[in-house]
């Protein structure tokens, strides 16, 4: 097993540890997805598509129950180095987070709500890199913006971003049923 696998094993070893730390302690969770499923402890979160006010760029957008420190959480994919940025999370500072997705050449209208592509990074605020774990389809971070990162909060909430969700086809559903 080479390095980097050793470390992307360890990096995915601890996200799923301080998942599961946090959802059985109770603490306060936001999770998000690209199509507008969010919620906090349980709790659905308004998502609307909005202009976001960095970039004017029209993204899916999630109202938060509280301000959060402004700033970026870009994911990467895991993989090889260098892996390719997937998907940007902006926290505005004012009760929103934006969710950018990059939209991939095989894509096919209907877009998920947040494949607008990666916003450029703006000048002063924070960032924050993390890489996803989970199979391609089902993967993304936890977060965890204690000590005036992006996303830290007066609530404690950590932060759950699902990165791929695969849908079935309506068609698939109703076979299913």
């Amino acid at each position: 097993m080479n390095k980097f696998t050793t470390v992307l094993a360890v990096i995915s070893l601890i996200s799923t540890i301080a998942v599961t730390r946090v959802s059985a302690q109770g603490a306060p969770l936001i999770t998000v997805d690209e199509f507008g499923n969010g919620n906090f402890n349980g709790v659905p979160l308004p998502s609307s598509l909005q202009v976001e006010p960095f970039s004017g760029v029209l993204t899916l957008a999630y109202q938060l129950p509280f301000p959060a420190v402004p700033g970026d959480v870009q994911l990467f994919e895991s993989g090889p180095q260098p892996s390719a940025q997937s998907d940007t999370l902006r926290f505005d500072g004012n009760f929103f987070l934006y969710f950018f997705s990059d939209r991939e050449t095989s894509d096919v209208p209907p877009f998920d709500p947040a494949d607008v592509g990666l916003p450029a990074p703006v000048a002063g605020l924070p960032v924050v890199n993390l890489i996803e774990s989970g199979p391609e389809g089902t993967n993304g971070a936890f977060c965890n913006p204690a000590g005036g990162l992006p996303g830290d909060n007066s609530a404690g909430a950590s932060y759950n971003f699902i990165s791929d969700l695969t849908v079935p086809e309506p068609g698939t559903a109703s076979l299913v049923a």
